[in-house]
């Protein structure tokens, strides 16, 4: 198969058919290649054609690819985000999708995933409508139960749309389509999330025409971007905006950065309104500016702790302090999280004390906090631990965490949190190996809370 890294273009050449899959920033990227290429500026809006890809019609992309524009010129014509290539070995990238996109607030992003993911499992509205049985059959049985209620709401919410569902498109019609000779100056393009290699229609557009993987290089070991890959997409980039960028000042976005295509060009565009007619951008102004991405590493870190799991939590943690400039910013995010722990498990033994349930739905749920709002608006106002002030689904999961935890242990934690504290300032293990103290406390969340208590952090374990 032909690949091409995501920072190569597409030749120019008279290829007419393409297939990018993979990162959706920089399929869109190597898309806008090919239209600027091959469209005028003045025939954009009339011969650069775009058709839904989950749900396409063939007969209209049939009568777009053999009838000639009306306005003369060479066309291009998108099948955008398909999900015909996959298989359902794909399906646990498209349920992190649907799951990442709905936690971080992008619902139409969860939407279109989930979409995906049902044509893909062969799901269609009736066996939504029906129950939940159709979970099994979309993600299968390993999931955790709060994926299992986010992928519940985003198809309550998909088909309040009235959005369609399909069970997949005909793939002997598409073959048919894609080996048939283009007329002259048509260009047909498909993108998708993935695809499964070994499909007979992946065969034929290779075969036809160009298939390419878009993926953004990274560091073999650690959680950015390939260095040699960042530093000459940022630098082109600028080059491209008539800007200039300072060593220091790379240096200073590259240790903010991850791996997030999309948003590290956010911020570069946020970074070139900043520096106005400036022509040179300097670390000054990437510290003022740039968002450091690894602040995300607490909320993994919280995730795992969250789950009691070793297995999760310890590597969550190691990962944490590769990114810290100093491991008590890890503890302050460690304690914050307990002591909104001990806020939600109090919620649940008076304001939802009469109809919290384990088990309860977030469609139930919704209820239960318009109420507790109307009967507590002093705890509804905005406040770093006032939990009612939150949106209903971040609330809901906190309050589903905070089950995990009987009141005793969580008191137990933030004991051990304490002693944690005044270790690694004053003793002299703190100032050696701060990373130990941390493990410890890592190991005291973790262990049953029937468990007997543990020494101190750094204490010999009891």
């Amino acid at each position: 198969m032909k690949k091409r890294t995501a920072d190569a273009s597409p030749e120019a050449g008279k290829d007419d058919l393409w297939l990018f899959y993979g990162d959706e920033f920089l399929v869109k990227e190597q898309v806008r290649h090919i239209v600027d290429r091959t469209i005028s500026a003045e025939l954009r809006k009339t011969n650069f054609i775009v058709i839904d890809g989950n749900n396409p019609d063939l007969g209209d992309l049939s009568s777009q690819l053999f009838t000639p524009s009306l306005f003369g010129g060479e066309r291009v014509i998108l099948v955008d985000q398909t999900p015909v290539f996959m298989s359902r070995t794909d399906r646990s990238k498209l349920v992190a999708k649907v799951t990442q996109s709905w936690r971080s607030g992008a619902r139409r992003a969860a939407l279109k995933a989930l979409s995906q993911l049902l044509t893909v499992a062969g799901v269609d509205r009736s066996d939504v409508e029906q129950g939940s049985e159709w979970l099994s059959e979309a993600a299968g049985d390993s999931i955790s139960n709060d994926d299992k209620d986010i992928l519940r709401a985003a198809a309550q919410a998909l088909m309040e749309e009235g959005k369609p569902t399909s069970v997949g498109t005909d793939e002997h019609l598409i073959e048919e389509l894609i080996s048939s000779s283009f007329p002259e100056g048509t260009v047909l393009i498909f993108t998708a999330p993935a695809v499964d290699r070994r499909k007979k229609v992946v065969k034929v557009i290779e075969k036809r025409g160009r298939v390419v993987e878009c993926a953004a290089r990274e560091q073999k070991y650690g959680g950015g971007l390939d260095r040699s890959f960042f530093d000459r997409r940022v630098k082109e980039w600028f080059v491209e905006k008539g800007k200039k960028i300072a060593q220091d000042a790379l240096d200073e976005m590259y240790a903010r950065s991850g791996k997030e295509i999309r948003r590290l060009h956010g911020e570069m565009e946020k970074l070139i309104g900043f520096v106005g007619e400036r022509e040179t951008v300097t670390s000054k102004d990437v510290r003022d500016v740039f968002s450091d991405f690894h602040e995300a590493s607490f909320f993994d870190l919280t995730n795992a702790l969250r789950t009691a799991d070793i297995r999760k939590c310890l590597p969550a943690l190691h990962e944490n302090l590769k990114l810290v400039d100093h491991p008590l910013q890890t503890l302050g995010a460690i304690a914050a999280d307990v002591r909104r722990l001990l806020v939600a498990r109090e919620l649940l033994f008076t304001v939802f004390r009469k109809e919290w349930r384990p088990d309860i739905s977030f469609d139930a749920f919704k209820r239960l906090a318009r109420d507790a709002r109307d009967a507590h608006p002093e705890m509804a106002r905005k406040g770093r631990y006032k939990l009612l002030s939150m949106n209903d689904y971040p609330l809901y999961l906190a309050l589903k965490d905070a089950q995990k935890f009987p009141m005793e242990k969580l008191v137990r934690i933030m004991e051990a949190v304490l002693d944690a504290d005044v270790m690694m300032k004053s003793s002299r293990l703190g100032h050696q190996s701060p990373r130990s103290i941390l493990e410890d406390l890592v190991l005291t969340i973790c262990t049953p809370a029937d468990a007997h208590p543990r020494g101190k952090p750094g204490h010999p374990r009891a």
